[in-house]
């Protein structure tokens, strides 16, 4: 309920502002600002979002994704997709794991439901909610393609992306640190590519802002918009292609072994 305080407080502001005219104009300023800064910081959100293919209106949910987009400023691709998974550059590239002996391939279409059977665990060990799945964060895994073409399809892919830049590319780890570029807002984010033994392609993207001694006020903002998830994004949808064709020229190849009747 209203307090009798808080009800007089209210009639002397706007009395105040009702018989003291600079005061009202003062206000009336304030809240036109106000109005105007919300406006821009919304129409800048939308444009970053339309421009790196992302939206807040996918799984998980708006709740999810507005406060993603709005807090975090890096973003990883993990077995499960799960948000909470960030992007530490300066940490080794991570180790390879051990080949798998049968794995069938994992495609895009079939992941949307893969992170429903395993919780991914985030760093500290704490295991991440089954409902906090980004399909775009969703790591791809090509099986049975030898690394070394795994690597170099990666980098070709990299080369085929406006915006997209090869800082190093180690053949010894499989790795591919990038930096990205936008069109219109020159703001670079740092991209990392590693390829694993058993087939998987990690993704881990930062945002430039993020980088340890970087110098912008922008750097105060804690969020991204969805740039780092619309680069992973952006590199695995690219990458898709290249692979649906080795996939179909090795099928070719064992069609073409079988005996003919």
């Amino acid at each position: 309920m209203t307090q009798p305080e808080e009800i007089a407080i209210g009639i002397v502001v706007l009395a105040i502002l009702i018989f003291i005219p600079p005061l009202r104009r003062i206000f009336t300023l304030l809240i036109r600002l106000a109005v105007f800064v919300v406006a821009v910081a919304i129409i800048a959100a939308g444009v970053t979002m339309i421009l790196n293919d992302e939206t807040i209106f996918e799984k998980p949910g708006i709740g999810q994704r507005v406060a993603r987009f709005v807090t975090m400023n890096s973003a990883a691709a993990s077995s499960t997709g799960s948000s909470a998974v960030t992007c530490d550059l300066e940490a080794p590239a991570p180790a390879p794991t051990p080949a798998e002996t049968v794995r069938p391939r994992r495609r895009p279409e079939d992941e949307t439901s893969q992170p429903q059977m395993t919780r991914n665990v985030i760093p500290g060990g704490v295991p991440a909610p089954l409902d906090d799945v980004f399909p775009e964060l969703i790591r791809r895994g090509y099986p049975g393609i030898p690394r070394q073409e795994l690597f170099k399809l990666s980098q070709d892919t990299v080369n085929s992306l406006g915006g997209w830049k090869i800082v190093d590319a180690n053949p010894s780890t499989y790795t591919i640190n990038c930096i990205y570029t936008p069109q219109y807002i020159k703001l670079q984010d740092d991209v990392r590519i590693t390829v694993d033994q058993s087939g998987d392609i990690e993704v881990c993207s930062r945002s430039g802002l993020a980088r340890p001694g970087t110098t912008s006020v922008l750097r105060y903002f804690p969020g991204d918009l969805g740039s780092n998830i619309g680069h992973i994004k952006q590199f695995y949808e690219a990458l898709e292609p290249k692979m649906d064709e080795v996939y179909q020229q090795e099928q070719d190849k064992q069609n073409a072994k079988k005996p003919q009747h």
